[in-house]
């Protein structure tokens, strides 16, 4: 027999039969706990997930463990198989995946070359993972890699702002100090929001990075954005100050942000800021 975990096919059974049951057995494996998956490897085998190389199958394991999403659905668009050599095959899958709070899928590309152990049962000695972005215009790397250049320019320059206006309205002798305190908190928030790899940097709790987490897609960062802004728009209650500025920008990029989800303009980080997506599986 041969088999995949717990997964068994007759030794009659067609090469992209076998293929297609082992794929079905992977991705829910993956799907339902992927710290599972050591059973399909050995410490022979070879992992390239975007691009980081692992070998042996704890360290690949652990690399899939560690990949900053608590929910993943994969649904396979198309499967071939060839023979290879030595009784082995190569699977080459494209299709899609939905991770955590996304709303847009992923495309994704995985190779795998399974071989036999010489017991009856196959194992995963190379396993390549791809995400697929396909744009219709490319100008720089930026875009390659998605990012939504408006509202994140507009976000960074809220951040700059929040912070100066907080500092500088500290001194008032009324209720506007408090405000001024929540314009700082706005600034700080605004980092985490806009740069997701400082939460992997900095000694933040779990609760909090979890919080953060919420906010990777365009319609919770216009959520949070509105809130912000609400909060410096009351504070006209008590005065006039330059707060108001902070107010006028933040409701802005709330509806920068609000519009792009209209519009179904997923936001994907990149490398650098280690955004949702690539960057974020990639770290």
């Amino acid at each position: 027999m041969a088999k995949f975990g717990h997964v068994k096919t007759t030794l009659f059974i067609s090469r992209n039969r076998c293929a297609e049951q082992f794929t079905e057995f992977y991705y829910n494996q993956f799907d339902s706990d992927r710290s599972q998956l050591a059973a399909l490897y050995r410490d022979n085998s070879m992992l390239t997930f975007e691009s980081a190389a692992v070998a042996g199958a704890g360290p690949i394991v652990e690399k899939l463990t560690s990949l900053p999403f608590a929910k993943v659905k994969h649904q396979v668009s198309t499967l071939d198989a060839q023979p290879g050599e030595n009784g082995g095959i190569i699977i080459l899958v494209t299709g899609a995946l939905l991770v955590d709070e996304e709303q847009r899928p992923m495309n994704y590309s995985q190779c795998f070359q399974l071989r036999p152990d010489g017991a009856g049962s196959y194992f995963i000695f190379n396993d390549i993972f791809k995400l697929v972005f396909a744009f219709k215009e490319i100008s720089n790397d930026d875009d390659l890699r998605g990012i939504r250049h408006e509202e994140f320019q507009t976000g960074v320059i809220c951040m700059l702002l929040c912070f100066a206006l907080g500092i500088a309205n500290m001194f008032h002798l009324s209720l506007i100090i408090l405000f001024s305190a929540l314009c700082l908190v706005s600034s700080f928030i605004i980092v985490f929001i806009e740069i997701p790899l400082l939460l992997r940097v900095c000694p933040t709790s779990s609760t909090f990075d979890e919080f953060m987490r919420r906010f990777s897609t365009n319609y919770m960062r216009a959520l949070i954005y509105f809130i912000m802004g609400a909060v410096q728009w009351i504070s006209i209650a008590v005065g006039v100050t330059s707060l108001i500025a902070a107010a006028v920008l933040l409701t802005i990029t709330a509806a920068l942000y609000a519009a792009a989800g209209l519009k179904g303009q997923a936001f994907t980080g990149s490398k650098t800021l280690g955004g949702q997506g690539v960057a974020q599986m990639i770290v």
